[in-house]
């Protein structure tokens, strides 16, 4: 009798479950200030490590791997009229020598390195794939870094002079140094008993002196250096404060940071996948080095620089099997993205290595670099699509957390939200739900207040990103489209059960957005996402990444028709068409 009952009350409460919805509700005012980035579609970049850079670019321009091109085209027809982030550094390219009479692009130069530090000599070739693979992936900007193990060396100069001749504008910005607060630890300044940040403030004047003189010119006028790259031991806000902000302003374009949510470098780890899933975790987690974050949004336009996450991901030194190659890693990856959009920084990038590491965006082959074969798409590179549509704005967007029944500080809520502004407008013009539940088979449902919509908005498109549950690493969906079993880097259509097709939901009095548990959903108010790179006021149809999917959203269309059709409402798009 009292399993009877019991199914009784389990059943009455999968009912309430399905019936109470959540009151959502935005703010009674966008974000204003400072303290919010403006940010831009492309707002999730990818970091590379420099010494495996030919398996994924090939060793000449005429190598490019087709699968590579594919993803990026992917990431590029979703980023409007901004190019793909990229970054090519981490310690391989501060401990690595740049060689300008080298035919191959890479040859490594210590068989016995400890294996998160590998360097390589590289040469001029380096610069042609990086070429190659921006004219053919539709557009891409680069960080590079500089290397700050010996600031004296004439290699700096050598490098960064024909760095910029060799790219010009697709080069974004130099970063002088990584990690420069584990010198010490790592052995980097073995006649310093402790580096500080004034001697690394010598050590940037006398690279700063250098690059006035490169081969190829003064590169230092051209306003491209990046800093401090502080991962662990520096408070930012000290850095800041030091002198280094106000001596080097001049010449800075943006301020950089590295962190990871937890150090796997000596096989422990602390967290495991619970902890990524638990949206509180996330936002103390963007809180790392807050005070200089609110320090740096506070100062004046002349002194104020972009911030910049150029090395990130869910555990240092290549990850944990099972919590970074898992669904669930790719939700937190969308979470913390536009958590760290919400307070303060202007790009992120996520890290990806050799291939088999745990946390990569991706897998090349297991055969010599350049020689073709299948490449494995891996859990978090799925986030990269939801990130660059929900941002997708002409002006720029600014994100806040909505903070859904204390999502943000309540350690047993399952559920997130935000709501993304466009720049310009005081409407929100996309939302983002998060249901973290592990394979649940009640939806939550999400009841969105009309104040979310202008008069003029009726129907909306709810796109949802889909996994059976957290630990999957193969069936995951975005738009019903996966990469599952596929090794050129082309999604196809989903046909596994958890794959949610594209909704559309009429919102003219507020509605309900039902999400499944495990999943994201985005919501676009007023118009869908624009898929196909625009430029130059032309269409671009770069790559095969932006397969039709859902009515139009596969078509490339002009820049000023896109300006209009991101303005207008969803259901007076088909009537233009």
């Amino acid at each position: 009798m009292k399993s009877l009952v019991s199914l009784y009350i389990t059943l009455a409460c999968n009912v309430y479950a399905s019936l109470a919805a959540i009151e959502v509700t935005p703010p009674s005012s966008p974000p204003t200030g400072n303290a919010t980035a403006v940010v831009f579609p492309n707002f999730l970049g990818i970091s590379l490590e420099l010494s495996f850079i030919n398996n994924y670019f090939g060793n000449s321009s005429n190598e490019a791997p087709p699968a590579m091109v594919n993803y990026l085209s992917a990431i590029r027809n979703r980023t409007f009229d901004r190019p793909v982030r990229l970054r090519l550094g981490g310690n391989s390219m501060d401990s690595s020598t740049y060689v300008p009479d080298q035919q191959d692009i890479i040859q490594f130069t210590n068989p016995n390195a400890n294996s998160n530090d590998q360097p390589v000599n590289y040469g001029p070739a380096l610069f042609d794939v990086m070429n190659t693979v921006s004219d053919m992936a539709g557009e891409v900007e680069y960080l590079i870094g500089l290397s700050l193990r010996n600031p004296n060396s004439t290699n700096i100069a050598l490098l960064a002079g024909d760095a910029q001749k060799a790219l010009g504008d697709k080069l974004d910005a130099y970063l002088l140094g990584n990690e420069p607060d584990l010198y010490t630890r790592h052995g980097q300044r073995p006649n310093i008993a402790n580096y500080t940040v004034n001697d690394y403030i010598g050590e940037y004047w006398t690279v700063f002196n250098q690059l006035k003189y490169t081969p190829q010119g003064d590169v230092l006028e051209l306003d491209k250096i990046a800093g401090p790259t502080i991962c662990c031991a520096w408070d930012l806000n000290a850095v800041l404060s030091s002198g280094w902000l106000t001596s080097f302003k001049d010449r800075l374009k943006y301020i950089t940071l590295q962190h990871y949510p937890q150090d796997n470098c000596r096989s422990t780890h602390k967290y495991e996948l619970d902890y990524y899933l638990q949206h509180k975790e996330t936002v103390e987690l963007a809180q790392w080095q807050g005070p200089g974050i609110h320090n740096l949004s506070t100062m004046p336009p002349e002194i104020r620089r972009p911030l910049l996450m150029d090395e990130f991901s869910s555990a240092s030194c290549g990850g944990l099997p099972g919590i970074s190659d898992t669904f669930g890693a790719a939700m937190w990856t969308v979470d913390y993205a536009l958590q760290m959009a919400s307070v303060g920084y202007s790009a992120a990038y996520l890290h990806t290595r050799e291939r088999g590491v745990t946390y990569n965006l991706f897998d090349y082959p297991d055969a010599p670099a350049g020689s073709g074969g299948d490449w494995t798409t891996n859990p978090t590179f799925y986030a990269y699509l939801p990130i660059a549509e929900a941002l997708q704005s002409p002006n720029g967007s600014k994100v806040v957390d909505l903070d859904i029944e204390n999502s943000m500080t309540d350690a047993t809520a399952t559920i997130a939200g935000y709501a993304i502004y466009d720049m310009t407008s005081s409407n929100v013009h996309r939302v983002v739900l998060f249901n973290f539940v592990n394979g649940s088979s009640t939806p939550v449902s999400f009841s969105l207040s009309p104040s979310f919509f202008s008069t003029s908005s009726n129907s909306v498109l709810v796109r949802y990103l889909t996994a059976p549950n957290v630990n999957e690493k193969t069936q995951i969906a975005w738009g019903n489209l996966t990469y599952a079993g596929v090794g050129d880097g082309n999604p196809i259509q989903a046909t596994f059960d958890t794959a949610r097709s594209d909704q559309t939901v009429d919102c003219s009095q507020g509605c309900t957005i039902d999400v499944p548990g495990p999943a994201v959903a985005v919501v676009y108010v007023g118009a869908p996402p624009i898929l196909g790179a625009v430029k130059n006021s032309t269409s671009q149809t770069t790559g095969s990444g932006a397969t039709s999917h859902s009515g139009t959203l596969g078509l490339r269309l002009p820049s000023a028709t896109s300006l209009l059709l991101l303005s207008l409402p969803f259901v007076h798009i088909f009537s233009l068409l």
